[in-house]
């Protein structure tokens, strides 16, 4: 019950510190209200002190529209309303009988030190604080509703106020260190993104300027005399290959950088398998044929998947792609499809170099190293973050299985689409850059 008063009005937006802040204002308007309450109740059953206990119970009631402020998020209203009814409440109460709530001043001026940030605030507060505390002190008998109880009484307002002024200074202290742990939690963690990005930049910066410097070097011998047929063909098709390789690259970089930039959204639509995974096996054609791997789907391919079909092409794309790079000439590379439990599964295997269990283990945790395929292909290991990102976003999830020099399988399992009533497939988006 507690967790939840102290919640109101807490926005998922606030800082953390913000947060902290109201949450302990909503308990010390709690605590007023309840503590308020009780004396009120008392002091009506005894009726020793019946303006003391009107007052009392006026206060009790008058505190809930702190909680009212909170919930239609006026929050600089509600602290100063807070501040005022309990400065008035207590004063009231200081000159009825002066010796019972100066005590519970010091909490009030304790409470509006850690609350309020202005030190001119914070002066005034204090200023008029003292004052209402000193006047009835030594001018009591001038005030002739003015009165003193007894030592009975005091023996519970005294350490009462004490308690409160400690939990409240103790949960102060709390709020401020978790909230310095949090800044340190979040500079380790800006750290370490900032060395995963060098390390990135540094190797992407490699993977295409290699590429287009080896392009560069065969176009400039093209151009010269004396260079046979067959050397021209095997010259363009290497070219080919750099140039693939290079377009890769860069096309990871580009969606990987706008998913750091908060531009990656999905934007889920029912299609197809079938007509979506033709398209990339389409455009694998030419890097498959450079080692003369062959591509085979099984499975059901009329199934329907509920996602963004953008998002789906580049994990397909990205996924074939490792698949053809760390098989063997020669080789096979299967992609299997199937349903279970209202999931689209997909599952990529290859025959070739395969990873130890400690590696695939690593993969998500630091992806950032180049790796090398069966004819020196060099990945960055961008495409997998980038895949692993696209499946999150998309309410999927991958697994890797693998053994080392046999091969690898990739699964990935996609939300299942339903096939539109116009019995039609929603069109699906041209292969496009980001």
């Amino acid at each position: 019950m507690w967790q939840k008063i102290g919640s109101i009005g807490v926005r998922t937006d606030m800082s953390y510190l913000d947060s902290r802040r109201l949450k302990m204002v909503n308990l010390i308007t709690a605590s007023a209200f309840v503590g308020s309450l009780c004396y009120g109740f008392g002091n009506l059953i005894s009726n020793e002190h019946p303006i003391l206990s009107m007052v009392d119970l006026i206060y009790s009631l008058g505190t809930l529209v702190v909680f009212r402020l909170h919930h239609v998020r006026r929050y600089a209203e509600a602290k100063a309303y807070l501040l005022i009814i309990t400065s008035i409440f207590l004063i009231t109460i200081n000159f009825l009988s002066y010796n019972i709530a100066e005590y519970y001043l010091l909490c009030v001026l304790i409470v509006s030190i850690l609350v309020f940030h202005r030190v001119w605030v914070q002066a005034v507060i204090s200023v008029s604080l003292i004052a209402a505390i000193l006047i009835p002190k030594f001018f009591s008998a001038y005030l002739p509703y003015s009165y003193a109880i007894g030592e009975d009484r005091l023996l519970i307002n005294v350490p009462i106020a004490i308690l409160f002024i400690f939990i409240l200074v103790r949960h102060f202290k709390s709020i401020q260190q978790r909230y310095q742990e949090e800044i340190e939690k979040q500079q380790l963690h800006l750290e370490e993104l900032n060395r995963d990005k060098e390390q990135l930049f540094a190797i992407v910066a490699h993977d295409i300027r290699s590429p287009l410097a080896a392009t560069s070097q065969i176009l400039q011998m093209l151009s010269q005399n004396g260079t046979d047929e067959a050397w021209e063909k095997k010259a363009i098709h290497q070219a080919n290959a750099q140039l693939l390789m290079l377009t890769e690259n860069v096309e990871n970089l580009l969606h990987w950088s706008a998913k750091n930039l908060k531009g990656l959204i999905g934007r889920p639509l029912h299609f197809q398998v079938g007509s979506l995974l033709d398209q990339v096996l389409l455009g694998m054609q030419t890097h498959s044929l450079e080692k003369n791997i062959r591509l085979d789907t099984y499975g059901d391919l009329d199934l329907y998947i509920l996602a963004d079909p953008e998002h789906v092409r580049i994990i397909l794309r990205n996924i074939l792609s490792n698949a053809i790079k760390f098989s063997y000439e020669n080789g096979m590379v299967d992609v299997r499809v199937a349903a279970a439990d209202g999931m689209v599964h997909f599952a990529v295997t290859d025959h070739g170099l395969g990873m130890s269990e400690a590696k695939v283990e690593e993969l998500f945790r630091h992806p950032l190293y180049p790796s090398y395929g069966t004819s020196g292909e060099r990945g960055t290991g961008l495409g997998l973050i980038l895949v692993h990102n696209l499946m999150e976003i998309n309410g999927g999830n991958i697994r890797i299985e693998s053994i080392p020099y046999a091969g690898t399988t990739i699964h990935l399992r996609f939300p299942k689409g339903e096939k539109p009533s116009n019995q039609k497939m929603q069109a699906l988006p041209a292969d496009r850059a980001p």
